[in-house]
This record gives C-alpha cells, structure tokens and sequence, in this order.
C-alpha cells in the first residue's frame, strides 16, 4: 500500500522539476498547521503538466501517467482520492491543453474515473 510520503517522493522521482515546483509554492499546500494539503500539491503537477504539453515536452509522460495508474491501483484511500481529485480532475477541468494529448497516457483505472466525472458533470467524450 502506497501512502502519502511514498506517493511524493514518487512522484517527483519521476518528473523532473516537480520538486523544485512544489518548494516554491510551498505556501500553497502546506496549511496554517502544517498539514499537507494533497489537492493543492497534486494541482501543482497538474499545472507543470499543462506548461510542459504546451510547449511539446511529452518526455517522461508516460513514466508520470504510470505511475498515476499505480498509485490508483496500490495508494491507500488518501492517495486515489488525492490522485483522482488533485491530478486526473485537474487535467479534466483545465481548458488550455487539449484532452487529445493526455487521455491517451490514461490507464485502466484513470480512465474509469475520468468517465465517471464526465457522466456526473454531463460531459460528452
């Protein structure tokens, strides 16, 4: 079982400029109490994803996109909701990078929750 620690470190292993990213915005994801906020996290890597697609930078894509899948299938409870809420929704509602370039990297357990948030938000794809 992946927990939240393990899923960070992860993470920024296997996307470069990640860590740098996420120290930067520290203010952003680490609460009053020092609590980490996964969502605002994740919703940094979401971002970095968008900037690098936009500019043509697919390297190290599909080793992120795997490991997304990953943590869906062995996170505990906190990671695939924080996976699913603060990475692959972050994707879905974000209207610059067009979803042609990152739904193909989804995997089975990616794309099933993708599926569900448009049958609940009632969009067509």
């Amino acid at each position: 079982m992946i927990h939240m620690e393990e899923m960070r470190q992860l993470l920024c292993r296997t996307y470069p400029g990640l860590r740098d990213r996420v120290v930067a915005s520290a203010d952003e994801w680490i609460g009053e109490d020092g609590e980490f906020i996964a969502q605002a996290w994740l919703s940094q890597l979401c971002t970095l994803v968008q900037q690098r697609f936009l500019q043509g930078d697919y390297e190290q894509s599909a080793a992120l996109f795997d490991l997304v899948e990953r943590l869906l299938d062995e996170g505990d409870d906190r990671v695939k909701a924080a996976i699913a809420t603060g990475f692959i929704e972050g994707l879905q509602h974000q209207q610059e990078v067009d979803p042609v370039l990152w739904q193909p990297l989804l995997g089975s357990s990616a794309t099933a929750h993708l599926k569900a948030m448009n049958n609940f938000y009632g969009i067509d794809a």
